[in-house]
């Protein structure tokens, strides 16, 4: 069963057995239930957005979305960058990165609304991404900017 998760700027829907995460650093985290492995140094399988600032096309955003990742990440390395139809406005980017947990896999979606962009990006390690791509993939399509407020 999916529950309903909102911020300021972005709601998306999570499986009930997942957690809200609270960060600083990002609009809305939400991670998978803690497993035995994980306690142990393995990686928590989540889903992160954030928002920010954007005045430019869905095209230029992507842009600036690669250069940043192959720029901050340990060996980075890009396998997709793709329209997604069933969204306006959006791009998806596949990539994978050497973190705590070993071979991090990453899908992220690129979401561009009235000068506000989100990265909705979904990581899991890569020995994981048969357990936990179809939920995260869910998890990720679920999310959507939400209409900027009138006051």
């Amino acid at each position: 069963m999916f529950v309903a998760e909102c911020s300021a700027n972005v709601a998306l829907e999570r499986p009930s057995d997942w957690e809200v995460i609270p960060r600083l650093d990002a609009e809305l985290v939400v991670a998978a239930p803690v497993t035995k492995w994980m306690e142990e140094g393995g990686f928590r399988p989540n889903v992160t957005v954030t928002t920010f600032a954007f005045p430019g096309t869905v095209t230029q955003l992507s842009t600036v979305v690669m250069a940043s990742l192959l720029t901050s990440l340990t060996d980075p390395y890009l396998l997709s960058v793709d329209p997604v139809p069933e969204l306006e406005a959006a791009r998806r980017l596949e990539y994978l990165h050497r973190g705590s947990g070993g071979l991090i896999h990453c899908s992220q979606l690129l979401l561009l609304r009235n000068g506000l962009a989100a990265t909705v990006t979904a990581s899991c390690s890569a020995n994981q991404l048969t357990a936990y791509d179809e939920v995260l993939g869910a998890i990720a399509l679920s999310a959507i900017l939400k209409e900027p407020s009138n006051g």
